[in-house]
């Protein structure tokens, strides 16, 4: 080997240590904070509100009323059925309620008197 290709060589492998230690460093990325997110999702969200407004907009009096109707009409459905969800969770803890209560109070004590 000659002089040239020594020096070569040696550039070479003080270039790769120099990747290597700069890649062995992980990589520090910023923290966006709850602000930036939040403004991240609107600016992702406007886009379509505006083309739905647009849409909206785009329609004639009597298409307006048939979009509004519609969605009231099922704002309407989805409020009954999570009103229905909540009373029958709220039936359930009453009647689990019932059941131990009433375990307590019958079972418990007959099994206390044949003791």
């Amino acid at each position: 080997m000659n002089p040239e290709d020594d020096q070569d060589l040696e550039d070479r492998r003080h270039n790769l240590e120099d990747v290597v230690q700069t890649s062995a460093e992980p990589p520090t990325y910023p923290v966006p904070t709850q602000h930036q997110l939040q403004t991240d999702n609107s600016q992702r969200i406007q886009p379509t509100i505006n083309r739905f407004i647009n849409l909206f907009n785009g329609l004639p009096g009597f298409g307006k009323l048939l979009v509004i109707g519609a969605t009231a009409l099922v704002s309407f459905a989805i409020l009954r059925a999570v009103l229905q969800l909540v009373a029958s969770l709220i039936t359930l803890a009453v009647l689990g309620l019932l059941a131990y209560f009433g375990y307590k109070f019958f079972l418990a004590r007959r099994l206390k008197n044949k003791q």
